[in-house]
Protein backbone atom coordinates (compact mmCIF):
# COMPACT_ATOMS: atom_id res chain seq x y z
CA UNK A 1 0.00 0.00 0.00
CA UNK A 2 2.83 2.36 0.87
CA UNK A 3 4.40 1.86 -2.60
CA UNK A 4 1.08 2.76 -4.24
CA UNK A 5 0.86 6.01 -2.26
CA UNK A 6 4.46 6.84 -3.16
CA UNK A 7 3.86 6.19 -6.87
CA UNK A 8 0.74 8.36 -6.84
CA UNK A 9 2.69 11.10 -5.11
CA UNK A 10 5.46 10.80 -7.70
CA UNK A 11 3.01 11.01 -10.60
CA UNK A 12 1.27 13.96 -8.97
CA UNK A 13 4.61 15.72 -8.55
CA UNK A 14 5.54 15.07 -12.18
CA UNK A 15 2.15 16.37 -13.35
CA UNK A 16 2.55 19.47 -11.18
CA UNK A 17 6.04 20.17 -12.56
CA UNK A 18 4.82 19.64 -16.13
CA UNK A 19 1.97 22.10 -15.50
CA UNK A 20 4.41 24.68 -14.12
CA UNK A 21 6.69 24.18 -17.11
CA UNK A 22 3.82 24.53 -19.54
CA UNK A 23 2.65 27.68 -17.76
CA UNK A 24 6.13 29.22 -18.10
CA UNK A 25 6.21 28.28 -21.78
CA UNK A 26 2.74 29.76 -22.32
CA UNK A 27 3.83 32.99 -20.64
CA UNK A 28 6.85 33.10 -22.98
CA UNK A 29 4.62 32.51 -26.03
CA UNK A 30 2.22 35.22 -24.87
CA UNK A 31 5.03 37.73 -24.34
CA UNK A 32 6.44 36.96 -27.80
CA UNK A 33 3.00 37.46 -29.34
CA UNK A 34 2.59 40.76 -27.48
CA UNK A 35 6.01 41.91 -28.69
CA UNK A 36 5.20 40.95 -32.29
CA UNK A 37 1.84 42.72 -32.09
CA UNK A 38 3.45 45.87 -30.70
CA UNK A 39 6.14 45.78 -33.40
CA UNK A 40 3.51 45.41 -36.12
CA UNK A 41 1.49 48.31 -34.76
CA UNK A 42 4.47 50.63 -34.40
CA UNK A 43 6.16 49.83 -37.72
CA UNK A 44 3.68 52.02 -39.54
CA UNK A 45 4.68 55.62 -40.13
CA UNK A 46 4.79 57.38 -36.80
CA UNK A 47 1.46 58.97 -36.07
CA UNK A 48 2.07 62.26 -34.26
CA UNK A 49 -0.44 61.77 -31.41
CA UNK A 50 0.79 58.24 -30.65
CA UNK A 51 4.46 59.15 -30.89
CA UNK A 52 3.96 62.20 -28.72
CA UNK A 53 2.01 60.31 -26.08
CA UNK A 54 4.21 57.18 -25.85
CA UNK A 55 7.92 56.52 -26.05
CA UNK A 56 7.83 53.68 -28.57
CA UNK A 57 11.51 52.81 -28.06
CA UNK A 58 11.09 52.59 -24.29
CA UNK A 59 7.99 50.41 -24.65
CA UNK A 60 9.81 48.16 -27.10
CA UNK A 61 12.76 47.83 -24.71
CA UNK A 62 10.36 46.95 -21.89
CA UNK A 63 8.77 44.22 -24.02
CA UNK A 64 12.24 42.89 -24.87
CA UNK A 65 13.01 42.70 -21.14
CA UNK A 66 9.73 40.89 -20.47
CA UNK A 67 10.57 38.30 -23.15
CA UNK A 68 14.07 37.87 -21.66
CA UNK A 69 12.51 37.38 -18.21
CA UNK A 70 10.11 34.75 -19.54
CA UNK A 71 12.97 32.92 -21.29
CA UNK A 72 14.84 32.92 -17.98
CA UNK A 73 11.71 31.54 -16.25
CA UNK A 74 11.65 28.63 -18.70
CA UNK A 75 15.39 28.01 -18.36
CA UNK A 76 15.37 28.13 -14.56
CA UNK A 77 12.23 26.09 -14.03
CA UNK A 78 10.56 22.90 -15.21
CA UNK A 79 9.78 24.45 -18.62
CA UNK A 80 13.24 23.46 -19.80
CA UNK A 81 12.51 19.84 -18.90
CA UNK A 82 9.30 19.97 -20.94
CA UNK A 83 11.30 21.17 -23.93
CA UNK A 84 14.14 18.70 -23.39
CA UNK A 85 11.66 15.79 -23.20
CA UNK A 86 10.46 16.76 -26.68
CA UNK A 87 6.93 17.63 -25.57
CA UNK A 88 6.96 20.90 -27.51
CA UNK A 89 7.62 19.41 -30.96
CA UNK A 90 4.72 21.44 -32.38
CA UNK A 91 6.40 24.74 -31.35
CA UNK A 92 9.82 24.58 -33.06
CA UNK A 93 10.33 28.36 -32.80
CA UNK A 94 9.97 28.28 -29.02
CA UNK A 95 12.24 25.25 -28.75
CA UNK A 96 14.90 26.94 -30.90
CA UNK A 97 14.66 30.17 -28.90
CA UNK A 98 15.00 28.42 -25.55
CA UNK A 99 17.78 26.13 -26.77
CA UNK A 100 19.72 29.12 -28.12
CA UNK A 101 19.30 30.92 -24.79
CA UNK A 102 20.40 27.77 -22.95
CA UNK A 103 23.50 27.44 -25.13
CA UNK A 104 24.34 31.11 -24.57
CA UNK A 105 23.87 30.70 -20.82
CA UNK A 106 25.98 27.53 -20.71
CA UNK A 107 28.78 29.06 -22.84
CA UNK A 108 28.72 32.84 -22.30
CA UNK A 109 32.12 33.34 -23.97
Amino acid sequence: MKEMIMSHRLFAQIAFERALGNAAIKALKDSLAEKASFAAQTNWPKVAPFSAQYDVDALSAELDQIVADRIRDVLDGPGLEVIERGELFFEPEIVALVNAAKAKRDDPG
